[in-house]
């Protein structure tokens, strides 16, 4: 393949020799920046399928004497090129490089790069592993420097406009800035990153990879209608914070859509909850909070109430409660509390396992959440790309795609565009949440 080991690899694999740590790690990954994309200009691969006659032949061959076989050559070659060209992929991510001085690397210039170099690293990888199967791609890399004016500029320049495809950019304002100035609206662009609601970009084109948080509510509403059983009752616990507003936000109207018969209570405090609560069934508690004080006096009330009387409790929360220890709760998993999750991932699997090793092997340091998203969306949309070619888009509601970490599941809007629906959910076991 014509360069397809880059610069990026190159330099991890010659220093994933010895563990890094400290200055070394932060030193490492600044050069790698630094010489990755040089001075912010775009740079482009071409990954093409590896050639299995192998080898070339030197020097100059009479065109009477050329074998048969260097005409196949150089038609496959001339192939594998032209699939490249049509399989044209942007990747407009955030590596801010145009704030980073060489003579002075600081940890915060690598910590600013970290989301696009990751993102970069995994998607570069699936997309490696697409070639060696026998697909060709072009990737054409640009820094958006996390600017509104600066996307402004990439969304009209020469780079932009022969891609097949655009992934990127990765923040809110920089989405709108380059979505409205993008001349083809024939071309889609993936939102890889922001979990802010599709309806707020207002793009037709956008392909959103990151479920809102509507979308978790809705699925969780579905959840809480299909356990639910006559005797029980859904008792909706509203708080003041703004997590908890966002999550329970049409809450109630997605579970009348499945179950209208279910009993049902809106509460607002701790008093009003422990009136609803019944003895005769099963208490479906829905809460959105992620805030700490109320989530204490909210598992505390409930830990008194289940040891007081024979109350049954089931408890439904917000996704990011993955982040809160409630280790210091002693009851809390009686109350067998289900989240939502953008993560499918299996860490157990061999997949999973696979994918870790090779990530490390090729740059030295384990792979975070955003190289594994880095690598689904390679593998969904390469795969989509080298399949149906220009036609892609109409197939994107039709394929779902079960990923390491990311599963997609898309709706269409005329407005809003491609939406993914794909949530997971968790039950806490032990002392965390994981995969039901």
């Amino acid at each position: 393949m014509l360069k397809e080991s880059t610069e990026l690899s190159m330099i991890l694999v010659q220093n994933r020799q010895q563990q890094l740590n400290g200055n070394k790690r932060l030193f490492a990954w600044a050069l790698v920046l630094l010489l990755f994309l040089g001075a912010c200009s775009p740079k482009t691969r071409v990954l093409k399928s590896p050639d299995h006659r192998g080898g070339n032949v030197g020097g100059t061959i009479p065109k009477e004497e050329k074998p048969e076989g260097v005409d196949k050559e150089k038609t496959v070659e001339d192939a594998r090129r032209a699939e490249a060209a049509r399989n044209s992929v942007a990747l407009i991510l955030p590596f801010q490089l145009d704030k980073i001085s060489p003579r002075t690397l600081l940890k915060e210039d690598v910590n600013r790069s970290a989301i696009a170099l990751d993102f970069y690293q995994g998607f570069q990888l699936g997309l490696d592993e697409l070639a060696q199967e026998g697909r060709s791609f072009s990737l054409n890399v640009v820094d958006s420097r996390d600017s509104e004016v600066r996307n402004q500029y990439v969304a009209k320049s020469e780079e932009i406009s022969n891609a097949a495809l655009i992934v990127g950019p990765v923040f809110p304002k920089e989405i709108t800035s380059f979505g409205t100035h993008l001349s083809n609206k024939n071309v889609l662009q993936v939102n890889p990153l922001a979990a802010t609601r599709a309806r707020e970009f207002n793009l037709p084109n956008l392909v959103s990879l990151t479920p809102s948080i509507d979308v978790h509510t809705k699925a969780m509403a579905e959840r809480v209608a299909r356990d639910y059983k006559t005797g029980d009752v859904v008792i909706i616990y509203n708080t003041s914070d703004n997590d908890g507003r966002q999550f329970l936000n049409g809450f109630l109207s997605e579970l009348r859509k499945v179950n209208s018969s279910a009993q049902v209570r809106s509460v607002s405090s701790v008093p009003q909850l422990n009136e609803e609560i019944s003895l005769t069934g099963t208490n479906l508690i829905v809460a959105g909070t992620t805030d700490r004080f109320q989530l204490r006096s909210f598992v505390s009330n409930l830990e008194a109430k289940s040891s007081q009387e024979y109350y049954v409790f089931r408890v439904y929360g917000h996704p990011l409660w993955e982040r809160i220890d409630f280790s210091i709760y002693e009851r809390f998993g009686d109350f067998r509390p289900i989240i939502t999750a953008e993560s499918h991932l299996k860490t157990w699997t061999r997949e999973a396992k696979e994918f870790k090793e090779n990530y490390y092997s090729l740059y030295g340091v384990s792979p975070s959440d955003h190289s594994y998203k880095g690598y689904d969306a390679a593998r969904y949309f390469g795969n989509l790309l080298a399949k149906y070619g220009d036609n892609y888009p109409e197939h994107i509601t039709k394929e779902k795609f079960e990923g390491l970490f990311s599963a997609y599941m898309f709706d269409y809007n005329e407005s809003w565009g491609f939406v993914n629906k794909a949530v997971s959910f968790k039950s806490y076991q032990g002392s965390s949440f994981q995969l039901n």
